[in-house]
């Protein structure tokens, strides 16, 4: 018979049955029973509720009824957007005193909405209604979307008739973070869990490279209203998600509606990761085994001006772009993000950058350090064993730059022509922190005004 080793014998140790035997001198008697309740690991509590705290830090922005009319014709901007919103889930005190006494007159008979009805409205959708099921929602049975501007009577009145054609009576004061969104402060009515989005993320991919074919599924009607972007802050799209967990086929839904499709037709997204793993391996020193997190191939760039100290600013119009994002871990045990941009018509690349991302708690503040030009020195020595280039020219910047690190100090240098490596330097503890590949075209002087990206 073979030698048992240790791990089999535990193997066998934890099939006997939970039962035991008490041992005292020289007889064997039944011992109680032991539970293992206690030796269980708790379950993480998962909550699927809608995060109050999201609008912990909003403004007080609450017009009176008597001077809410000074606030209808909010300015806008060059884009026909509006300066003057209000994003928290629900009405002004004034608006809130103007709905009640139009649901009097309603009530009365003496006035009658007679505009487009807002229930489940789906397109540009400025003010909206949407039919929910209240075992989905906690309880809730409408949702309502509202314009960031304050609201007109016109609109007032199209909220109480959608409440009226769902046999409900429209209450203003019962309308809150689990019932409403307002004026584009959050693009869904929950953010997914952590294990949800991760499914979103595998259901994405498969569907984007063809290994999921949608139409053979049974997927219910994902509701995502298209918003007028103008009363939302520039935001298009909201998304209603159930409070509680969502299933595949509807994450399903949901990503058919955001115009995730079958890119195989279109795109090598194979060719297109192969590519980005390469250039970020062999430019950067990234890991081989870095997980790919997402594929974009519906971004946009500005190209990008270099003048001969280093100093960047963009110019022309925006271009069309794909593009890889991945993750892993570095030597460090620090987790790090890397992508890379590539022009989707010419596929010359954009860039390839590595951050690391430092894991910040909440009311952390960023440190307050400044570092030596000595060290900033062997930081770039160190940025050029990682890139396998030697006696670059190097250009330290004046300005320092916001990264997911932290605060740090930035150099480049052009590494071909055409293509600058920045390196960026913690300002914490001086040490190489991120790199970036960018495609830039050398001028003899920058323009002054940036165009706007779009």
């Amino acid at each position: 018979m073979k030698k048992m080793t240790r791990w089999m014998v535990l193997g066998l140790c934890l099939l006997l049955p939970a039962c035991a035997l008490g041992v005292t001198e020289g007889t064997v008697e039944d011992a109680p029973m032991v539970t293992l309740d206690g030796m269980s690991p708790a379950k993480e509590q998962v909550s699927y509720l809608p995060d109050e705290t999201m609008y912990a830090g909003y403004g007080d922005w609450n017009p009176s009824w008597e001077n809410a009319q000074a606030w209808v014709e909010c300015e806008r901007d060059e884009d026909g957007c509006y300066y003057d919103v209000e994003q928290r889930p629900r009405l002004t005190a004034g608006e809130a005193a103007r709905a009640k006494a139009l649901l009097a007159k309603v009530q009365a008979g003496e006035i009658a909405y007679t505009g487009e009805s807002v229930l489940d409205k789906m397109e540009d959708v400025v003010v909206g209604v949407y039919t929910i099921d209240a075992e989905n929602y906690g309880g809730e049975q409408a949702f309502v979307l509202l314009p960031g501007p304050c609201m007109t009577d016109e609109q007032l009145l199209a909220l109480i008739d959608a409440f009226d054609r769902l046999g409900m009576t429209f209450d203003p004061d019962a309308l809150n973070y689990r019932n409403c969104a307002r004026g584009g402060g959050l693009e869904c009515s929950r953010f997914l869990t952590d294990e949800e989005r991760k499914r979103y993320q595998q259901l994405a991919d498969l569907i984007e490279r063809g290994l999921l074919d949608v139409a053979r599924l049974n997927m219910p009607q994902a509701i995502q209203p298209k918003l007028d972007s103008r009363y939302y802050c520039g935001m298009e799209d909201f998304t209603l998600r159930p409070y509680r967990a969502i299933s595949d086929e509807e994450l399903c839904a949901m990503l058919v509606a955001s115009g995730v499709h079958d890119m195989t037709g279109e795109l090598d997204l194979t060719a297109l990761e192969k590519e980005s793993r390469d250039i970020l391996y062999t430019r950067l020193d990234c890991p081989l085994s870095m997980k790919l997190e997402s594929i974009s191939y519906d971004g946009g760039y500005v190209p990008m001006l270099v003048d001969a100290n280093g100093s960047r600013a963009w110019s022309g119009d925006a271009r069309d772009s794909v593009g890889t994002f991945f993750s892993y871990r570095n030597a460090a045990g620090i987790e790090a993000f890397a992508g890379t941009t590539f022009d989707r018509e010419t596929g010359e690349l954009i860039s390839a950058s590595t951050m690391d991302n430092r894991e910040w708690e909440l009311e952390q503040s960023e440190p307050e350090t400044s570092i030596s030009h000595e060290t900033v020195l062997a930081a770039i020595e160190e940025a050029e064993r990682i890139v396998g280039l030697e006696n670059l020219t190097w250009h330290l910047q004046n300005e320092e730059s916001a990264t997911n690190w932290g605060m740090c100090r930035t150099a480049c240098a052009q590494v071909e022509d055409g293509l600058w490596l920045t390196v960026y330097i913690g300002l914490d503890d001086g040490q190489v922190h991120g790199l970036a590949l960018d495609r830039c075209t050398l001028v003899d002087e920058l323009p002054q005004e940036e165009p706007v990206n779009g």
